[in-house]
């Protein structure tokens, strides 16, 4: 049996205020065409179809056409769960009706015990065990068991339920949303919960053959078959580094399970560029990735006049700014002042540096009733 797993989709996503739907479109069609060059026997989404519970329109037709193009047109079985981004009662609307298309969504966790049986084209047999996000009060209320307390007592105690339906000589692979201890995090993850109470232990996991995994968004194995597969798109600055991808996982009658990670190519990618103003723009000339998502990091000693707009004229996407010069400007200030330099005269100073202009007696006014109170405010 051979299938594709991925996950952390995030449909409707904004990225610092951009709308990524294009984008999302744009790697999906590269996700079909991995389908059809690897003509897995399934597709499996692990969590966080949507990135907010109540999804704008062209987040949910994104969803639509996708759904319809893998199990309608290329007609494979489609097994998915909600993630802590998604709505499950949302996301399972028609989940009945969609069965028997070949579409399973466990949204209930009434059905998480329930395998879903497929076979492969090879003749092997798998049991897929969907397990939805759901936080340990849902688990305690459904199970009658008051010492579900955590994350982690939570998918012990499913875990158990799921074995229970094990068969002798039957492959099992899960399909979970967590926060599994050892799993590395970027930016763009939203907390289970605080304090660590939203981490689970891979221990759980015993007898499964292949545990497919959502919710961190780097690619990375957290037990010996438990694997996050990544989200779809870098969806932080601190994924720069990430090579996203789909996991193709070919699992045997005797239970032996080989991976494969496929790149996903994106129509831009999230890099972060660092140098003087100048320098960039050159630079930004001859970049064939000119439209990437950036953060940029200037280096120019002096004040720079608008510097968002000069740099998006080569760079379009700049998303992100930091001045390193201002960092350095800002610890010093308080050196300067204890110089000798008067409040007033660095107000000055710093209005005519910025915005090449004097200051008026009415702003000065406004600057000094304000200093007492910054002044108190200010940590030692």
């Amino acid at each position: 049996m051979k299938f594709l797993h991925t996950a952390d989709w995030h449909l409707g996503r904004l990225f610092h205020q951009v709308h990524l739907t294009d984008d999302q479109d744009f790697v999906l069609a590269k996700l079909f065409g991995i389908i059809e060059a690897h003509r897995p026997d399934a597709v499996v989404i692990a969590g966080d179809v949507y990135d907010r519970a109540v999804p704008p329109p062209e987040a949910v037709e994104l969803w639509d056409r996708t759904l319809c193009r893998i199990a309608g047109e290329m007609e494979l079985p489609v097994i998915l769960i909600p993630g802590n981004h998604d709505s499950a009662t949302r996301l399972g609307v028609g989940s009945e009706l969609l069965r028997a298309s070949g579409v399973h969504i466990v949204s209930k966790l009434t059905r998480a015990d329930i395998p879903i049986m497929l076979r492969g084209a090879d003749g092997v047999e798998v049991a897929f065990f969907g397990l939805p996000y759901a936080e340990p009060p849902q688990v305690r209320e459904l199970l009658n068991d008051s010492s579900i307390g955590d994350h982690d007592s939570a998918m012990e105690a499913m875990c158990d339920r799921m074995r229970e339906n094990f068969r002798p000589g039957q492959r099992n692979v899960l399909i979970a949303h967590a926060f599994v201890v050892g799993g590395s995090e970027s930016e763009s993850e939203r907390p289970l919960s605080v304090g660590g109470a939203g981490t689970v232990r891979a221990e759980h996991f015993h007898g499964f053959d292949y545990v497919a995994l959502g919710h961190l968004h780097s690619p990375q194995r957290v037990g010996e078959n438990a694997v996050y597969s990544g989200s779809l798109l870098k969806y932080s600055f601190s994924e720069c580094e990430d090579t996203k991808s789909v996991s193709l996982v070919d699992l045997s009658a005797q239970g032996e399970v080989t991976r494969r990670e496929i790149p996903l190519l994106a129509r831009r990618d999230v890099r972060r560029l660092e140098g003087e103003l100048q320098e960039l723009l050159a630079r930004a000339a001859t970049d064939p990735h000119r439209d990437d998502y950036l953060h940029v990091t200037l280096t120019d000693d002096g004040a720079i006049l608008n510097a968002m707009a000069k740099l998006r004229e080569g760079y379009p996407n700049v998303l992100n700014l930091e001045r390193r010069f201002l960092e350095r400007r800002d610890g010093e200030s308080r050196s300067v002042a204890r110089r000798g330099t008067s409040d007033a005269d660095l107000f000055r100073n710093f209005v005519r540096e910025v915005l090449n202009a004097d200051t008026s007696e009415q702003e000065l006014a406004v600057f000094a009733a304000a200093v007492p109170t910054a002044d108190s405010e200010m940590p030692e």
